[in-house]
């Protein structure tokens, strides 16, 4: 205890003159970020670690990616909305650490993986477990000021994101010097040590409420549906998600399908997902401060605008140089969407439930992980990889209007 008291009063002094909030931030943003290493050093290769397994055949290997990819999503989109409710009543901390040990558990079960059945059954453990964002951003925003609101829920994106751009750069290495199957143990590392950092360092004043008091699933259910902004979002945080990930999981298969050579297409692979993380990270930030002066539907309708703008020549590139570019300009107006969309939930959801309303967001963007990929896998079998890339971009167009539409029925 002695030691504990001396690493507590040591952490104290480094963070004295920080407040609470700003504290919680950087700690919480550093846990995101080593996790989202871990996470996204994986997942890119997904597909690649497919055929490792034994599955043969092009249709195969695109129609087993998109399940795998899925399969926990479709278990997590039950069970956010209920951690969620238990962050509410037992604080949103604990619910963070949980996602972060769950995963770590989940991804070292994968690397042990011996058939394609083997990984399957522990992506759906991955799904029981998952879920770290929500609670994060529900902590973060229990303890920031309203003017700086943005600026925290923009800046914490910005450790997905960041972890977006070094995870897959890390996986194209590692994938090149030892394959596959070891950087599913590093992840597992990735998500313990995350979990560790926020244990240690993030600090919560959180006053725990009976069970009659705590926020119930029905009710968070109905403020969603009572509350047009909240509708709004909730369905164009879906529409986004499953526009994005019905591209995602088939990245390094359109990569090889662009003519790269083979000992190269694990790190162009890791180039094309973590480009967009960069310019991610780059904006997101500037977003958030736009948004808390200038409006956020008018940030969230540009970025809508410029996710469709730079989705649609994706389907047309003839060289991976090309869509690199593309997947850079995209990254500009993604960082824009979901932190946007982040902060005008908090601002119009009321506190007592709002872990509970994040779970049911996070239970959309879950929805969309799901839809996505095993969609994406059914149309690339059917009709190309181009033609995903078409697709997305009329989803998009779609959430466009969606939202200039609903913007003017609530002015």
């Amino acid at each position: 205890m002695d030691e504990r008291d001396k690493i507590r009063k040591g952490l104290d002094f480094y963070f004295g003159s920080m407040k609470l909030w700003e504290r919680n931030l950087y700690s919480l943003w550093f846990g995101q970020f080593v996790a989202m290493v871990g996470l996204t050093m994986v997942m890119p290769f997904l597909p690649l670690y497919i055929r490792e397994l034994g599955v043969t055949g092009e249709e195969a290997v695109k129609l087993w990616s998109g399940v795998i990819y899925a399969a926990p999503f479709i278990i997590s989109v039950f069970m956010q909305p209920l951690w969620g409710i238990m962050g509410d009543r037992y604080g949103r901390k604990p619910m963070v650490v949980r996602g972060l040990l769950g995963l770590a558990v989940a991804f070292v079960l994968m690397g042990f993986s011996r058939t394609v059945f083997h990984l399957l059954i522990f992506r759906f453990v991955h799904g029981i477990f998952a879920g770290f964002v929500a609670p994060s951003l529900a902590l973060q925003a229990s303890c920031t000021p309203e003017d700086r609101m943005g600026q925290a829920l923009g800046t914490l994106q910005t450790a997905q994101v960041t972890g977006f751009v070094v995870g897959p750069l890390l996986g194209g290495l590692l994938s090149h010097l030892m394959g596959y199957r070891p950087m599913f143990f590093y992840t597992g590392a990735c998500c313990l040590t995350g979990a560790l950092i926020v244990i240690g360092l993030v600090r919560e004043e959180f006053i725990r409420k009976g069970e009659r008091k705590g926020s119930r699933l029905r009710e968070n259910l109905l403020e969603v549906y009572r509350s047009t902004n909240l509708r709004t979002m909730l369905v164009l945080v879906i529409m986004i998600q499953v526009s994005i990930q019905i591209v995602g999981p088939f990245l390094s298969l359109y990569v090889e399908y662009l003519k790269v050579p083979p000992e190269s297409i694990g790190l162009m692979t890791g180039l094309v997902f973590g480009i967009t993380g960069v310019t991610n990270a780059l904006t997101a930030p500037f977003w958030g401060k736009h948004a808390d002066k200038g409006g956020y539907r008018k940030v969230l309708r540009y970025s809508l605008y410029g996710m469709t703008l730079f989705y649609l020549p994706q389907a047309f590139v003839t060289d991976v140089r090309q869509l690199l570019l593309l997947r850079a300009g995209l990254g500009i107006f993604v960082g824009g969407a979901i932190p946007t969309i982040n902060s005008i939930v908090q601002r119009s959801s009321t506190a007592e439930n709002r872990g509970g309303i994040y779970g049911i967001f996070q239970s959309g963007l879950v929805l969309g992980n799901v839809v996505g990929p095993l969609a994406g896998g059914v149309l690339a079998a059917a009709f190309g990889l181009r033609t995903i890339f078409l697709i997305t971009t009329v989803l998009f167009f779609i959430s466009t209007l969606w939202e200039r539409k609903t913007s003017r029925n609530s002015n």
